[in-house]
């Protein structure tokens, strides 16, 4: 699974290189009409996560509010992630339990519209109930892990805005935590995509919103 994560960053970081690499106008154009003026919020969901995590025996909720102010260059979003799991494979095949994830990010749009290629910062608060996958005869010295923990990190992404009000696109939000309680103080490369580390990255693909 770490192996498949890892790809898929890698996909999602040569994408918008080459979406940055063409000029801006000439993208607005062809692929991404302007949020128009008269819409004011939006609401999203990743139907994707919803399947591939029943899949794997976990629920997983991707949702998500935008608040798109007059200036219509930057956009102020709350990303929301709730996770819940039986089977200690969707925690880093270590815990079981559930957890959430709310973030709020500033994001400001390049080309000066709702619209195309933005780049922002924001913060991430994670809070887990997790339970450690132990034998019969450890259980005795089992300890349950309550995480609750603050980060900042920065993110890139691309937004598309249709006419009929729904939006599409595609983003990576990388940071740190900084505050908190943790499960564990190490951080590498591979750890990246762990949910038991101070380094996060929150990669959105099939998230769909819409604007009211």
């Amino acid at each position: 699974m770490k192996k498949n994560r890892f790809i898929l960053y890698l996909v999602l970081i040569l994408s918008i290189k080459t979406l940055s690499s063409e000029k801006v106008d000439t993208l607005q154009i062809k692929f991404s009409p302007y949020l128009g003026s008269k819409y004011k919020f939006g609401v999203e969901l990743n139907p994707g996560l919803i399947l591939y995590a029943s899949d794997q025996k976990a629920t997983v909720i991707s949702t998500g509010i935008s608040i798109f102010p007059k200036n219509r260059k930057t956009e102020l979003t709350i990303p929301i992630i709730y996770e819940y799991s039986k089977d200690d494979d969707w925690f880093n095949g270590n815990y079981f339990g559930k957890s959430i994830n709310i973030e709020f990010h500033y994001r400001y749009y390049l080309i000066g519209k709702l619209g195309g290629i933005y780049n922002g910062v924001g913060l991430k608060y994670n809070y887990a109930y997790l339970e450690p996958e132990i034998d019969e005869e450890e259980y005795e010295f089992a300890k349950k892990e309550i995480v609750s923990r603050l980060g900042l990190g920065f993110g890139i992404g691309y937004r598309i805005f249709s006419n009929e009000r729904i939006y599409w696109g595609i983003g990576i939000f990388i940071g740190r935590y900084f505050l908190g309680r943790d499960i564990s103080d190490k951080i590498s490369l591979d750890s990246m995509f762990s949910r038991d580390e101070n380094a996060f990255v929150t990669i959105q693909l099939l998230k769909v919103g819409y604007a009211f």
